[in-house]
């Protein structure tokens, strides 16, 4: 059993290794809200806000299209207390492979100043230092995401890839959210994968 524990990390690690850029950036978007509301954690719904932020085809303009905004989705995920993006500790995302800085840089020179900032008032209310970890659920979708890359026979895993899995986790946050939208399961589904189709064939 303990032989598990180091083979299940280094396919976590290869994982990440397939990440593009902008799927790279739904984590680090993801990991400032988390930070942004305090709540000490990294789940579902912050990798959905994540996908809604980000500027791409497969993920972001299918939830925007469908009523699915990073802001829509940060009024309905819970809230703690507010902190300043300036003080994550990077570290969280560089043990999974994830150069924070590097991928809000690169990021920005693609999209623009601020791009990343899904936020529209960052206002720092107290600092927090501590690396949030992703819930049980969140780590699930991670896993459902690399599978559909796998089932599309997709070398790299991009934001339209994290918005599949999450599609599939049967998550009440993130049923919700749907629900209140212009979309169902299905629809969206079909139209990310259509997204994706179009993506490799580029």
């Amino acid at each position: 059993m303990a032989a598990d524990v180091p083979r299940r990390e280094t396919e976590v690690f290869d994982m990440f290794e397939r990440f593009t850029q902008e799927a790279k950036a739904v984590l680090v978007e993801a990991q400032d809200a988390a930070l942004e509301l305090g709540t000490g954690y990294i789940g579902a719904g912050h990798i959905l806000l994540g996908c809604a932020a980000g500027r791409e085809s497969t993920a972001g303009e299918p939830l925007n299209d469908a009523g699915i905004t990073a802001e829509s989705i940060r009024r309905m995920l819970p809230r703690k207390r507010e902190v300043t993006v300036t003080d994550i500790d990077a570290e969280a995302l560089r043990a999974i492979g994830i150069d924070y800085t590097g991928v809000r840089t690169a990021v920005e020179e693609t999209f623009g100043p601020g791009s990343l900032e899904s936020a529209s008032d960052r206002r720092v209310h107290e600092a927090k230092t501590h690396r949030p970890p992703f819930t049980a659920e969140a780590k699930r979708s991670l896993e459902l995401s690399l599978r559909v890359a796998l089932e599309l026979h997709d070398q790299y895993m991009c934001p339209g890839h994290l918005l599949l899995g999450l599609l599939r986790l049967n998550d009440e946050f993130i049923s919700n959210v749907v629900a209140q939208s212009n979309a169902t399961f299905a629809g969206l589904s079909a139209t990310v994968l259509d997204r994706l189709d179009n993506s490799s064939r580029k």
